[in-house]
């Protein structure tokens, strides 16, 4: 036989007076356990029909259940509006849907502050059972991504030159902030055959000192201390951004400063200028191929040792690959050799780099350019000025050095402009 809510109350040994003036969470407990009773004995008479109970009698029993639970809730709400609150009206489809262990949540969820409105003369809050419903990504999620995006790791840095010419530097350690060496220079006189009686052959030449003093690079970056502790991987990626944009300013300064601290003495600008000399005005249809075999010839004259590379810019490089053995003969020149990758003339690698201006060329041998390094290269992270009332923090990246090409190797080395080393060549 059914029990009914007042049965129920007498089975918990509760008086119906007492459970009528008991608080909301209360209530909705004992709700939920008579409920579950309930629903228990309609489960019963289902699995009985036809014998101890009819079809129709199941049905009425439902019905009975879920007007029950439309008392109770009207019932709960009068308890709780006497504090404020309020739960939200069900719909007539939404009857059987609702659990009271939902509301009792979402009383214990919200349990400070009730307890701030039971001593509270004003104020109130809402909470809201949400029926049973079908879940979409479009309706059940707020507030953010669910699920979260996949990041990738790191930072997609831009483009940036790779600093070559670095690579083909001979690289020594500087002890003083003053680099100096000794060079012969005003060589007269010959070695020769001496008759005899006569006076020998004499030979003499001055030592003369010179210098190159050590200068500094530097770069920094300001940050603030929020975006070094909630971005993991800054503090590292403005490291290494740092080291990239010194080290091409290095490369920058070693190509071509004018010598004048803190500018390095480049390379570009002590190289010699071309100079077309017994072979000016001799090639028929000059190009920059040309160009390269007179100015290593050059460098051979000035008896010095074969170049080691040939720096250009890429697109002069592709133009040579272009170039045709003559006006007529569509053959590619032969003399330029593609291995791994890499181009050659005659053996000697020529180098990518925008680095060089376009229509410009440096070779020579780069063993004798020494890039001198006074201690590391530094990075380190402090406070400037008023960085620390700002919360910031100052990365700091540091280099001192010199480059030195001493001056009876700067013949080693031949610039140019292809445009005038052609145009030197070509017959009249």
């Amino acid at each position: 036989m059914k029990k009914t809510l007042n049965d129920f109350l007498v089975s918990k040994e509760i008086t119906r007076e007492a459970f009528d003036v008991m608080p909301a969470e209360e209530k909705a407990g004992l709700y939920n356990e008579y409920n579950t009773e309930l629903k228990s004995y309609i489960e019963d008479l289902e699995k009985n029909v036809d014998g101890r109970a009819t079809k129709k009698e199941v049905e009425k029993a439902i019905s009975d259940f879920k007007d029950t639970q439309i008392e109770q809730m009207k019932s709960l709400n009068e308890a709780m509006k006497e504090m404020g609150l309020s739960i939200k009206a069900l719909n007539e489809g939404e009857k059987a849907e609702v659990s009271f262990n939902d509301i009792r949540k979402a009383l214990e969820n919200n349990k400070e502050n009730i307890e701030e409105l039971k001593s509270s003369k004003n104020g109130g809050f809402s909470t809201v059972v949400k029926a049973v419903g079908t879940m979409l990504e479009s309706t059940n999620i707020s507030g953010g991504n669910v699920p979260v995006e996949q990041r990738i790791a790191g930072l997609n840095t831009l483009a940036s030159r790779n600093p070559r010419l670095l690579d083909f530097f001979s690289r020594k350690s500087a002890t003083s902030n003053i680099i100096s060496w000794v060079y012969q220079s005003g060589k007269e006189g010959a070695a020769g055959g001496t008759a005899e009686g006569a006076a020998k052959n004499q030979i003499d030449f001055d030592l003369v000192v010179a210098s190159q003093a050590v200068v500094k690079r530097t770069a920094y970056i300001k940050v603030s201390t929020e975006m070094l502790d909630d971005i993991d991987f800054i503090e590292s990626e403005i490291r290494a951004e740092l080291m990239r944009e010194l080290m091409k300013d290095i490369e920058q300064t070693a190509y071509n400063g004018n010598g004048t601290a803190p500018n390095l003495n480049g390379v570009y600008t002590v190289a010699t200028t071309f100079a077309a000399g017994a072979l000016a005005g001799t090639v028929d249809n000059a190009n920059n191929v040309d160009s390269l075999v007179v100015a290593m010839n050059q460098i051979a004259l000035a008896e010095q040792d074969m170049p080691n590379a040939i720096f250009m810019h890429p697109t002069d490089i592709t133009a040579l690959k272009l170039v045709k053995v003559t006006a007529t003969d569509k053959r590619y020149v032969d003399r330029l050799i593609m291995v791994a990758g890499a181009l050659s003339l005659d053996g000697v690698t020529i180098v990518p780099t925008t680095l060089v201006t376009a229509g410009e060329f440096l070779m020579g041998d780069f063993n004798k350019a020494s890039l001198y390094d006074k201690g590391s290269l530094r990075i380190e992270i402090g406070l400037d000025a008023d960085d620390w009332t700002k919360n910031l923090r100052t990365i700091l990246a540091e280099w001192r050095g010199a480059l030195v090409v001493k001056n009876n190797d700067r013949t080693a080395f031949v610039k140019g402009v292809f445009a005038t080393t052609n145009a030197a060549l070509e017959t009249a």
